[in-house]
């Protein structure tokens, strides 16, 4: 079962493959993160996912935001991107405005993927604690602790 559902995707030939939009949600002193074990590797990253065809990035991390987390979000301001132009990819990640919803729950095709081998949550965490985790990518994570954990933006 885990073999046919490791690849499922919700929007399959309409998605930028090389593109992942991400979204930095703060809630007071907390931040949403994606606790993930894979392949018995744990790591966290920040909710997100591709771009769809006629789709515009900001439009991309609000839906991608809540399709993981059931989070509402607003305002995506783009921050910071990573370009690997070696392997044609393309990360942005944009700092967004909590609207509503208090405890993140996992749905979308990361609901139907979620398994021992390949699991999700959602994750509220306090600001203070993000230099103890495992936080991928690691350029995202330097980037928190510079402008988030240290400044307080």
């Amino acid at each position: 079962m885990w073999q046919k559902m490791k690849d499922y995707q919700e929007d399959k030939g309409h998605r930028i493959e090389n593109q992942r939009h991400a979204g930095i949600v703060l809630k007071g002193t907390k931040i949403l993160l994606v606790h993930r074990i894979k392949n018995g590797y744990e790591y966290y990253v920040f909710p997100g996912g591709h771009r769809r065809e006629g789709e515009k990035g900001e439009d991309a991390v609000i839906r991608e935001i809540n399709e993981e987390t059931q989070i509402i979000a607003s305002d995506p301001k783009l921050m910071f991107e990573f370009k690997d132009y070696k392997n044609n990819k393309f990360d942005f990640y944009y700092v967004c405005k909590w609207v509503s919803g208090e405890e993140p729950k996992l749905k979308g095709e990361e609901k139907i993927r979620n398994c021992k081998e390949n699991y999700y949550r959602p994750i509220w965490i306090e600001l203070d604690k993000v230099t103890e985790l495992n936080i991928l990518p690691h350029f995202a994570k330097e980037w928190i602790l510079e402008n988030m954990v240290t400044k307080r933006v």
